[in-house]
């Protein structure tokens, strides 16, 4: 069950921090490529690539709070 549990956990943590940020950028890629609007007077495709700079470093830090986080204070108490 331990094994189990941890391999969820591992996939959670890779779906979170590296699929959800794939899909976030590249969808928008392909809605906004011919888009003109503007958001504070940026394009709107070059304004959701620097959005998911942040918000790829908060899945990173989600990812690591609710499923990698255990891992690293069961090492520290190992050692």
């Amino acid at each position: 069950s331990g094994r189990i549990n941890m391999a969820k956990r591992k996939l959670y943590s890779f779906i979170l921090s590296v699929v959800i940020p794939y899909i976030g950028i590249f969808s928008g890629i392909y809605l906004f490529k011919y888009s003109e609007k503007l958001v504070f007077g940026f394009p709107i495709l070059y304004f959701w690539i620097f959005l998911w700079f942040f918000l790829t470093s908060l899945c990173l830090s989600l990812a690591w709070f609710f499923f990698d986080k255990a891992d690293e204070v069961t090492t520290v108490k190992e050692q």
